[in-house]
């Protein structure tokens, strides 16, 4: 079935009046000013009608992958990262993963539980953190715990650890981090736990990291099974790609109607675009300065070897010269000796 992007994006509004709107609301149109110009004018098409808009920031995601309002998009989703059906049961609200009143509470973007039991944290980066093994084992810690507690709780003296289900991590990378564009082109990476014995142990941890930028590199993105329909989804909202993606799978069609329907609130879109733009400059700034940080702490670590290698070279130096003049010391000794039996 053919669809045009009036179908999908909604009915065409010439710029001009976008712009006339915005500037009744002084405080809207500041902040829309202050987008770079590729912003504004994505911002701008979108409005238009021309394109749709990329759903990667808290905000949008939530909203478009709504769990309690269409939990069908959500378990699509993880059905084509797990490769099999699942079934939402419940949600797992924010205020449910604090451990104690004054443990920590790890934000993230959407918690479900699934119909086997299984907990599922489905999160959205803009730009990859750095140590990203210890920051997913810190969110398992947290949901595994919580878990632990609540069974606990409820089985008493009849709690066993079999009772215990699996905690998934899917974390999804628009930016990714140097771990991950070092081993491109693989854009999938799933977490793998053995021992050398060959000894099969089940653990509860499980991580997902999907790395964006890789996949859009790649130099074909065909559109081959539904993870990749997810993936092209999360990736593109240029017409192009769009009518390409709903052609194939028409059940993203709801969604796309749903991202047009923002265009009614322009002011919301700007405020959204520009809460996620403040959150990614945060987080880029404080990657950037942990970057930093490891390699200045790197650079020291360099310099202190180095320092301590000269200094180990000058000691033995000193050790080779302090043995030479002692050479030359015992020389001069038997010298004068041989001298003065020559005399006599």
């Amino acid at each position: 079935m053919n669809h045009s992007v009036s179908s999908l994006f909604g009915a065409p509004i010439p710029e001009s009046k976008i712009l006339a709107a915005l500037q009744k609301k002084p405080d809207v149109l500041e902040q829309f000013r202050q987008f770079s110009e590729e912003d504004r004018s994505r911002i701008l098409a979108f409005l238009a009608g021309e394109r749709s808009l990329q759903i990667l920031s808290d905000r949008f995601f939530k909203q478009i992958l709504n769990p309690e309002s269409t939990p069908e998009r959500l378990e699509s989703l993880l059905s084509a990262v797990f490769g099999q059906k699942v079934t939402i049961a419940g949600i797992i609200s924010r205020e449910e993963m604090q451990i104690t009143e004054t443990g920590s509470q790890v934000i993230m973007d959407i918690v479900v539980r699934l119909q086997d039991g299984a907990l599922v944290n489905v999160e959205m980066q803009r730009v990859g953190y750095l140590f990203p093994g210890q920051r997913t084992s810190c969110y398992l810690s947290d949901l595994i715990m919580k878990q632990y507690d609540v069974v606990r709780s409820e089985k008493k003296d009849r709690f066993s650890y079999k009772d215990l289900c699996p905690v998934t991590i899917l974390v999804i990378m628009d930016r990714s981090s140097e771990e991950f564009r070092d081993v491109r082109p693989e854009y999938i990476h799933r977490q793998q736990v053995s021992y050398t014995s060959g000894a099969r142990v089940e653990t509860l941890e499980n991580v997902i990291y999907i790395s964006l930028d890789t996949f859009q590199e790649m130099a074909e993105n065909e559109i081959g099974n539904d993870l990749d329909a997810w993936l092209t989804f999360f990736c593109y909202d240029d017409s192009e790609h769009v009518l390409r993606l709903v052609s194939a799978h028409p059940e993203f069609i709801p969604m796309y109607q749903d991202i047009a329907n923002f265009r009614k609130t322009p002011e919301e879109v700007i405020g959204m675009f520009s809460e996620a733009l403040r959150i990614m400059d945060r987080n880029t700034t404080k990657y950037m300065f942990e970057q930093l940080q490891e390699r200045v702490t790197e650079q020291a670590e360099q310099i202190a070897e180095q320092a301590e290698q000269m200094a180990e070279q000058e000691k033995k130096h000193q050790q080779e010269i302090a043995a030479a003049q002692e050479e030359i010391r015992l020389l001069r000794e038997q010298l004068a000796a041989r001298k003065k039996m020559d005399i006599e």
